[in-house]
């Protein structure tokens, strides 16, 4: 097996030229890697899923901001239908690696302590994360997520206020159990707490996954960004794969990137 440069354009792969034979620790580490890359990209694309549903709820916010007149209640309804659907991704999210999880570690003491630890204290650092956490439970039983919305059309500027009552919410549930809502939070902006809580979960989040499910997939990442650096050096041009008996086999070349994952804390 060679390591080998090409011209990416999609799926086709153009002007391929061999650099090099790999070293023989270089196939066996590849080996290695190739199935936990590939589960990685079937399991890990549950957050390109989310980041997907969060752009559309962003896209949609930022095109309310023209002047012209809008039908405020339809606007309203389709915040109330992207903001479901984000968070409820985002449940499921949390609720499919919650299973595979307890499949995997059920008997696993340790395992069960640390990954409760990582959880907790981002709930504990992230007041926003915790809250949605609940507040994704109160929207399964009690209602829909948009509070109060009102678009203000001034001279100069379009704004927009999305808010949510604290003391309504805790009127209709006092289930809040991890962020600890209380009367005194008051009127709560929407829009910026569910950009933090997305954040948290494309970059704090998804580092407690991987380092839990997928412990190679750093050093695999770190694997392959040296090859591909190498490729680079004497090409900018060209993308790394590998030539195998004549064939031109693709692999990541900046890996957390190409799932979507680029700003992941790794644990």
């Amino acid at each position: 097996m060679k390591l080998a440069g090409y011209i990416p354009n999609g799926a086709v792969v153009e002007n391929a030229q061999d650099f090099r034979d790999l070293s023989a620790e270089e196939v066996k580490q590849h080996a290695l890697y190739k199935p936990v890359v590939a589960e990685a990209r079937n399991r890990l694309a549950l957050f390109r899923v989310l980041d997907e549903n969060y752009r559309e709820w962003a896209d949609y916010l930022q095109s309310l901001l023209h002047p012209g007149p809008v039908d405020e209640a339809a606007v309203a309804l389709k915040l109330d239908r992207l903001l479901l659907n984000y968070l409820t991704c985002a449940h499921h999210v949390r609720a499919h690696f919650e299973a595979s999880f307890q499949q995997r570690f059920r008997t696993d003491s340790s395992e069960q302590k640390k990954y409760k630890m990582l959880l907790d204290g981002l709930c504990q650092a992230s007041w926003p994360f915790s809250f949605f956490l609940d507040f994704g439970n109160y929207l399964r039983h009690q209602g829909l997520g948009l509070g109060f919305f009102k678009r203000k059309v001034a001279p100069t500027a379009v704004s927009l206020e999305l808010t949510l009552n604290a003391a309504e919410l805790l009127n209709t549930t006092k289930d809040w159990p991890r962020s600890k809502l209380v009367p005194a939070k008051g009127i709560i902006e929407l829009t910026g707490l569910l950009r933090e809580f997305h954040t948290q979960m494309m970059q704090k989040y998804s580092g407690i996954v991987i380092s839990t499910f997928f412990a190679e997939l750093t050093p695999a990442s770190d694997f392959y960004k040296k090859l591909a650096a190498e490729v680079r050096q004497k090409d900018p041009a060209l993308a790394m794969g590998f030539n195998d008996n004549g064939k031109t086999v693709l692999a990541p070349n900046d890996l957390f990137a190409e799932l979507g994952l680029a700003g992941v804390v790794r644990k």
